[in-house]
């Protein structure tokens, strides 16, 4: 029996029975997996808290068949600065909520998983709102880039979520920006993100820059993806 040691972010969990839990998470080699957790909830408030949501933990399983069978969890980061943040935290839910919604189970994602971890260390410091929904619009292009939706920039104001990108004159399922939120999108496909933190841009116009990102993901994946759930001011 061969055993793997494998560092993830749990991003979903559901009680089963009396005292059994499975989780799932997002691995740095594996991908998506889950797994179902024995009598954990009546194990001891540590074991407990390895297996919450939003917990980096450091996995040891081993394979039979196509099922992962855990043997010992250990917490590298219950993300409690997060946890005790609301914003931060409601904005890490939703990340996760993403995550489980688009992974295939193992399928490795490693990349997607190095900005996930990255994303999450940042909101453990964070308190300025522009610079939370900066991170939400670059951390939904790279799930743009990753499900590999890339668009066209074009020089027109009207998005079209069906034609992948920007023209001139409207079309079906399209959405009109104006000159700063089209300024704002072109710096993220540019990797210019230190120049919207320091631009002096709207809240308004990068809110409805993370909206627009949003909804091109639901309309491609047929997702439905609501920050406005998670945070509040949201339209």
């Amino acid at each position: 029996m061969k055993l793997f040691d494998c560092r993830g972010i749990i991003i979903n969990k559901r009680d089963f029975g009396e005292a059994d839990r499975y989780i799932t998470i997002f691995t740095e080699n594996f991908g998506k997996i889950s797994v179902l957790l024995k009598g954990i909830r009546k194990s001891k408030t540590r074991e407990q808290s390895s297996a919450d949501i939003l917990t980096f933990s450091k996995f040891t399983f081993y394979k039979k068949g196509e099922n992962f069978i855990l043997t010992n969890i250990l917490t590298l980061d219950a993300y409690r600065e997060i946890k005790e943040n609301i914003e931060n935290l409601y904005i890490s839910l939703y990340f996760l909520s993403i995550l489980n919604s688009i992974l295939v189970e193992n399928n490795r994602k490693k990349t997607l998983f190095s900005i996930t971890e990255k994303t999450l260390n940042f909101l453990k410091d964070n308190n300025d709102m522009k610079k939370n929904y900066i991170l939400i619009i670059f951390y939904l292009y790279t799930l743009v880039k990753e499900e590999g939706l890339n668009f066209s920039l074009g020089n027109g104001e009207f998005f079209s979520f069906e034609g992948n990108g920007f023209f001139q004159e409207e079309k079906r399922y399209s959405y009109k920006v104006n000159k700063v939120e089209k300024e704002i999108i072109e710096k993220v496909v540019n990797k210019r993100i230190k120049d919207i933190i320091n631009g002096e841009y709207p809240l308004k116009d990068i809110k409805n820059v993370t909206l627009l990102f949003e909804r091109y993901l639901n309309f491609h994946l047929g997702t439905e993806f609501k920050l406005k759930n998670y945070l509040m001011g949201v339209e």
